[in-house]
């Protein structure tokens, strides 16, 4: 028997700055979050207003920037939820996609000096990617399993699909789930770029999904932590509920190339699909679409071509325009907002949009408007990776 899947409970840091209500007031007004950083030399996405002095020094070497993200968030998450108790029944799937370069940096540069000795035995901990998650279990006691997907671009979605699915097979009660990524530095900026992946202009606006003079997306930082958990228990407990997850599609790959998605869509098509046939709904049902789009001039009119060919003339937009591209991070963070539409009625639109060159079948939201939808709100919340990742997580009101 499967059980139904809610979320219950939010938390995430954003360029917006720390917390849900930084992010959704920022997306409610249609805000950038987005600024010229002098030092990188590009315009970013950096957390504003860290409050990196609730760990001591020693902490702070311990632990990477990344893992205190995740454990801020899963705090929110769990105050939200109201979830105080049944740690043992609580499992973890929090996800990052790109170690601690700056610790890496700093420690090659102490073996090329004759310094070994002078590495810190923190370094092999802080560049695991699984951290976050081991961080968030220790802390809290979670016992219910500690695991960590990681899929590129699509870890966020990837985690949160694969945790609602433990939950749904009765695996495990619930689950903490979720991604992070903190990689603003010359080194991701420098390696991005080499890619031709970022954005080159220098205004808080180059983040343009779906403009046709969109040329690359921003690098940012953040994450988000949803609790996902039994209806059941979601309702004994009387926490808030702010959508079902009834549909994962995380059986899709390009099979194409490393950076690049297949020209023909099938990639996303795919695993949009396979999202619907899982949940159990019609395509015509559908009424958003969260998509990944992240600005860059191939990716976004492949996807809008793969939407279109499941989803004819939905509304469609990212949200990236406002907070830029928080890699393993973005799909948690999307999935957090797109539950908040679900829950609210009301659909973000797409920051910077002003002519598309996208010509397919898809209505691309240019300002925010009411979700005014037959039926109840069905929404598709896309993530896609380097590799060929492609993830479809949907969402419904309850």
């Amino acid at each position: 028997m499967r059980h139904r899947v809610v979320i219950s409970g939010l938390g995430a840091l954003s360029p917006f700055g720390v917390g849900m209500d930084a992010l959704w007031n920022g997306l409610k007004a249609s805000r950038s979050a987005l600024k010229f950083s002098g030092k990188l030399g590009a315009v970013v996405g950096e957390v504003v207003d860290f409050p990196s002095e609730r760990w001591s020094r020693g902490e702070q070497r311990e632990m990477s920037r990344g893992s205190q993200i995740a454990l801020l968030a899963a705090e929110e998450c769990l105050r939200d939820a109201k979830l105080e108790d049944d740690a043992e029944n609580t499992g973890v799937n929090i996800g990052m996609g790109i170690a601690d370069l700056e610790m890496i940096e700093e420690t090659a540069g102490l073996i090329r000096e004759g310094k070994a000795k002078r590495v810190t035995p923190y370094f092999v901990p802080r560049i695991l990617t699984n951290m976050p998650a081991g961080y968030v279990s220790m802390k809290y006691g979670f016992k219910g399993g500690n695991m960590s997907s990681t899929t590129a671009c699509a870890t966020g979605a990837s985690c949160v699909g694969d945790a609602a699915t433990m939950v749904s097979l009765g695996r495990v009660r619930r689950m903490v789930a979720g991604a992070v990524e903190s990689c603003v530095n010359p080194i991701a900026v420098t390696g991005f770029n080499r890619l031709r992946a970022l954005a080159r202009g220098l205004t808080e606006d180059v983040c343009r999904p779906f403009d046709k003079t969109r040329e690359g997306f921003v690098l940012s930082e953040g994450g988000a932590v949803v609790l996902l958990e039994r209806l059941e228990d979601a309702l004994v407990r009387g926490s808030p509920i702010y959508a079902e997850v009834v549909g994962y599609g995380r059986v899709s790959s390009d099979a194409y190339h490393l950076t690049s998605p297949d020209e023909s869509g099938i990639g996303g098509q795919l695993c949009m699909t396979r999202c619907l046939e899982d949940s159990k709904i019609d395509a015509g049902e559908v009424s958003y679409v969260n998509a990944h789009a992240t600005s860059t001039p191939m990716g976004d009119r492949i996807e809008a071509r793969s939407i279109a060919s499941v989803c004819p003339s939905v509304a469609t937009s990212s949200i990236k325009g406002h907070i830029g591209h928080c890699l393993a991070g973005a799909g948690s963070i999307e999935i957090a907002a797109t539950a908040l539409m679900v829950r609210e009625g009301r659909l973000i639109g797409n920051l910077n949009l002003g002519d598309s060159d996208v010509t397919e079948d898809v209505r691309l939201l240019r300002t925010n408007e009411e979700w005014n939808a037959t039926g109840r709100r069905v929404a598709l919340v896309n993530s896609f990776g380097f590799g060929g990742a492609n993830v479809s997580v949907s969402l419904a009101q309850m």
